[in-house]
């Protein structure tokens, strides 16, 4: 009996890990009413980071600000960062003022619904971030934020593109 438990939650969190873990092509709109294809985004870039953020959410807001800096750095030689809000619709006229305010420069999409975030395994934590390669397999997750997390990231960031 203990086994088969056992056997169950192994295959359980396997499942879940790589639910989350699993490359999903979408299109999204960006806040100026864009679309936004993460296909189209890896056909012209080395690898993306996708960021799920909201702006009720500090730890997000402190993530989009340090990795602003991380983007600049590596935008020309070909990583792509993508900041989708997960703000309701009643909220969501907030996110242009804010981007607007801290004048990014990286793509801002909006999932109100929370397709896309469910899709690549997103529940209630943000922010949740992926990263996608160029060969459209996800090589990181991160949940949540600390100061000092970007510096991983970067490395990561460093490693998709070949930097060393």
């Amino acid at each position: 009996m203990k086994k088969a438990v056992l056997v169950f939650l192994f295959a359980f969190l396997i499942s879940a890990v790589s639910k989350a873990q699993m490359y999903t092509d979408f299109t999204i709109t960006d806040m100026d009413g864009n679309d936004v294809t993460l296909s189209k985004v890896l056909d012209n870039s080395k690898g993306v980071m996708i960021g799920f953020w909201a702006t009720w959410c500090s730890p997000c807001k402190e993530e989009m600000k340090r990795l602003a800096d991380v983007y600049g750095k590596y935008k020309d030689q070909g990583f792509e960062y993508i900041a989708i809000s997960i703000d309701n619709q009643k909220s969501t006229a907030k996110v242009k003022s804010f981007i607007t305010a801290q004048g990014y420069t990286f793509k801002v999409c909006l999932d109100p619904e929370k397709r896309v975030f469910e899709s690549y395994g997103g529940k209630d934590e943000v922010p949740y971030s992926i990263m996608v390669n160029k060969n459209k397999e996800v090589v990181s997750v991160h949940v949540g934020f600390k100061t000092g997390d970007e510096l991983k990231i970067e490395e990561e960031i460093k490693s998709m593109l070949g930097i060393k």
